[in-house]
């Protein structure tokens, strides 16, 4: 039963929903049909108001039932206003499967059911219930509409017809209309997105980080492992300059660089890369090698060129302590090449050179000459000078045997060693040559028995940003002085750039190497200049002092304008440093270019960012303007103008008012009144304290009384004087005074609280008494009278004197007396040290 009456109701509900839109009235033909569309995202119509409102044409409405399906219907009505096209608009709508339940909605259940909004006959009624997961909000929350915002306006030809045949292929156009709109408003929104969102790659995210921070090493290293892998030739190189540029020490980066333009067939490009690296770190043992082993394999026939780099390589690095391997290479090359003569000449100079492995090349030397015969690898000047002190030994006249063979022909020496020689002769050239090295040898090995110690105790040859031990750093120190005793030109400099690989971020060791140039008596001009250009344009770029050392060299060759440069690119790296200003307006000063002295001084003063700073560079350049320019009156003009900027904090700035002073007192004709007047403005400024008035108004007692013969303004400065003396002497008595009583107070506290400590020992006392029964083992007493003592102890005596020093309230006379001396009152006049 209950199923039929609530289908009966539906029934009875879809009636009346019928009749009432039948009730609607019909469009003006003058007015064209308004459809209400309340902002469908994609072809839905939200409820702007759920509030039934009344409408002033038709209050007949107020208690009627108005049926709502919970879909997204839109209600077109033409001039016919006639069922049939209600009907076939809602055929439409079935047809977008539109299947939900119909509400019924009354105005009076407000609170039950989703209100609804009544509209006027001229306007169009469009309704939607809300979706499912809206959330449902009050008539106050929701913003005010308007029914110009909800309705759409639409053309006579999209009307519907009135045997109804185009009606619904209208208000399907009218909704796909709609639905293209919506569509092509988000395109916009998403192509937006995706533009801004760009995915970035590895590469950038190593480089960023490198760029955050270029002084992250670990950053470094993996961006060049990633860009090595990735194989991209414009990332790797960009990647690499980069880094060599800012460490170029870092030997092992510039092979894998070259590495890196050989794997991509880039031949050209990876000898630059070996060049730019030999060039940067020029005592790379290991970029030496790897370099002739390229040049090995890609440039075979070209003898020349390979000897000719390896002489390169032994005159750069040769002298390097493990340099032994670049020896090794050389010398094996040219045994292969069959040139046993070179690889002899080579040991000779390698025997006599201070090497790691000294011990393994003379028996690499031995093995080398009892396998060749001496002819081989000697000279024919040494192979007969060598026989004939041979066959000395042997009471032979070497001169009889040369000449047994008489079909050797005159002139021909190449054919003296066609003669025989027997085997033990040629084991005694083997074993002279082998001895007369030696000797040669026995000296290398006592030199370096004199450094081992110091070779020792360089764990770290290569460059890292890792600080160095100290005990490494004195061992480079101490090193570096036994080799300037030892006096070795050529072994002070190898060692010297040795020791700047490990030690390139230390400023100590690059000062210390120039000044051993700098001290020499020949030019080294070259070498100061490529010293300075490494260590301020890669090692140390804002340092100060090497910067500086850098422009006074340059300054003293003639290069003023190199030296300019300098000066300015360190002052934009380290800004605001006095020393700095002063020494790059003193070097355009030296130029005589005043007018640039002006405009750096005025700079500075505008972008100087402490009080400290602006006050001492405005004193120079009003000392400037005054002995330099003859420009007084500019002086002072500059000195006021900083004072009345900053009058709120004078006792910081003294100094500027005494130069204000001196200026004044220096202009021709001097003007008393014009002095007297600063004076008296000075004294006036509430930011000058009492002290800085004593010696202010004793200065201005003084110079009356020198320049003036005016007895009542005289009379006047001294009452004046005096009245600060004894400002001066009332506020130390009441500062005496209030330390006094701070210094009972505290006295008084301390007494009560030994009284209070006092205390606690003496009743504590008892305690052993009650526990008597317990000092069977006399633990506890012993444990609690070491208590009571310990507690004791901790307080002094009540009679105790307890003393504070309070000296220290007088007031100093702050740093007056160092810039006006001592001014006595009494004395006979002067300038007062102007």
């Amino acid at each position: 039963m209950a199923d039929q009456d609530e289908t009966v109701s539906k029934s009875d509900k879809l009636k009346e929903n019928s009749k009432l839109i039948d009730s609607v009235p019909e469009l003006d033909d003058t007015e064209p049909p308004k459809v209400i569309i309340s902002n469908p995202p994609t072809m839905s119509i939200k409820i702007t108001s759920n509030k039934l409102q009344k409408s002033e044409e038709n209050k007949d409405l107020e208690d009627c039932q108005i049926i709502i399906p919970k879909t997204e219907i839109i209600d077109i009505t033409d001039d016919t206003g006639d069922k049939e096209t209600c009907d076939e608009v809602k055929k439409v709508f079935s047809e977008h499967d539109i299947q939900e339940e119909l509400l019924i909605v009354t105005p009076k259940e407000e609170s039950k059911e989703p209100e609804t909004e009544v509209i006027s006959e001229d306007d169009e009624m469009a309704v939607n219930t809300m979706p499912v997961d809206t959330e449902a909000v009050s008539e106050d929350e929701l913003p005010p509409t308007t029914l110009a915002d909800q309705t759409e306006s639409v053309s006579d030809d999209e009307l519907p017809s009135e045997n109804g045949t185009g009606k619904t292929k209208r208000c399907s156009k009218v909704l796909d209309e709609q639905t293209k709109e919506d569509e092509n408003e988000l395109q916009p929104e998403k192509k937006l997105k995706t533009e801004e969102v760009k995915p970035l790659t590895e590469f950038d995210k190593f480089w960023q980080a490198v760029k955050d921070d270029p002084s992250d090493f670990a950053g470094w290293t993996y961006l060049l492992q990633y860009v090595d892998q990735e194989n991209n030739v414009q990332n790797a190189r960009e990647a690499y300059n980069k880094f060599l540029e800012l460490y170029p020490y870092c030997y092992g980066y510039w092979r894998k660089f070259a590495d890196f333009e050989k794997r991509n067939n880039n031949k050209d490009e990876c000898e630059i890369v070996f060049q730019r690296g030999l060039k940067a770190i020029p005592l790379s043992v290991d970029l030496w090698i790897h370099y002739m082993t390229y040049l090995k394999s890609q440039h075979a026939d070209d003898i020349d060129l390979i000897r000719d780099k390896f002489e390169k390589g032994l005159e750069t690095c040769g002298l390097e302590y493990r340099s032994d391997r670049l020896w090794d290479h050389y010398i094996k090359w040219e045994i292969d090449q069959n040139k046993l003569l070179n690889a002899f000449n080579i040991y000779n100079r390698l025997l006599a050179t201070q090497t790691l492995g000294y011990l393994q090349h003379f028996d690499n030397f031995k093995e080398f000459v009892n396998k060749n015969a001496p002819d081989k690898f000697l000279s024919v000047k040494e192979y007969l000078e060598l026989r004939q002190k041979v066959a000395e030994g042997l009471r032979m006249s070497g001169s009889d045997e040369l000449l047994t063979d008489d079909s050797a022909p005159p002139g021909e020496e190449e054919n003296t060693f066609l003669s025989d020689v027997s085997e033990k002769e040629l084991s005694l050239l083997k074993e002279t040559i082998v001895e007369m090295k030696y000797k040669i040898h026995k000296e290398t090995s006592k030199e370096i028995l004199k450094r081992q110690a110091f070779e020792e105790g360089i764990k770290r040859p290569y460059f890292h940003v890792k600080p160095l031990e100290k005990c490494q750093i004195e061992n480079w120190k101490d090193y570096i002085a036994l080799e300037k005793e030892a006096g070795d030109h050529q072994r002070i400099v190898v060692l010297y750039e040795r020791c700047l690989i490990p030690c390139a971020l230390y400023e100590e060791f690059w000062l210390s190497y120039l000044d051993y140039l700098e001290s020499l008596d020949f030019d080294a001009s070259d070498l100061i200049n490529d010293l300075f250009t490494r260590a301020c344009l890669v090692h140390h770029r804002k340092s100060p002092e090497l910067h500086l050392k850098w422009s006074t060299f340059e300054e003293s060759k003639g290069n003023v304008d190199k030296a300019a440069d300098i000066l300015k690119n360190l002052d934009e790296a380290v800004p605001h440093m006095l020393q700095i200003i002063y020494r790059r307006i003193n070097l355009e000063k030296r130029r005589d270019l005043f007018e640039k002295v002006c405009e750096l001084y005025e700079y500075y003063i505008n972008t100087s960012h402490t009080k400290f700073l602006t006050s001492n560079i405005a004193i120079k350049y009003a000392r400037f303007l005054w002995k330099c320019a003859n420009k007084i009156e500019k002086a002072i003009e500059v000195i006021t103008e900083i004072i009345n900027k900053d009058k709120d904090n004078m006792q910081d700035n003294a100094r500027l008012l005494l130069q204000l002073i001196e200026l004044k007192m220096s202009v021709k004709p001097l003007n008393e009144k014009s002095v007297i007047q600063i004076f008296d403005d000075i004294l006036s400024m509430s930011s000058v304290n009492l002290e800085q008035k004593i010696l202010f108004s004793q200065r201005k007692l003084e110079f009356i009384e020198d320049y003036t013969c005016d007895y009542t303004s005289l009379r006047k400065a001294t009452n004046e004087f005096k009245c600060y003396t004894e400002l001066l002497a009332r506020e130390k008595k009441k500062a005496l005074a209030a330390a006094d009583e701070e210094k009972s107070k505290i006295e008084k506290e301390i007494k009560a609280k030994q009284t209070q400590d006092m205390a606690v020992p003496s009743s504590s006392q008892v305690a052993p008494t009650n526990y008597q029964p317990y000092n069977t083992a006399g633990y506890y007493p012993q444990q609690y009278t070491g208590y009571n003592q310990a507690t004791y102890q901790q307080y002094a005596p009540t009679g105790q004197d307890y003393s504070y020093q309070y000296q220290n309230w007088s007031y100093p006379q702050a740093n007056y007396n160092q810039t006006w001396g001592s001014y006595n009152y009494s004395s006979n006049g002067g300038s007062g040290g102007y």
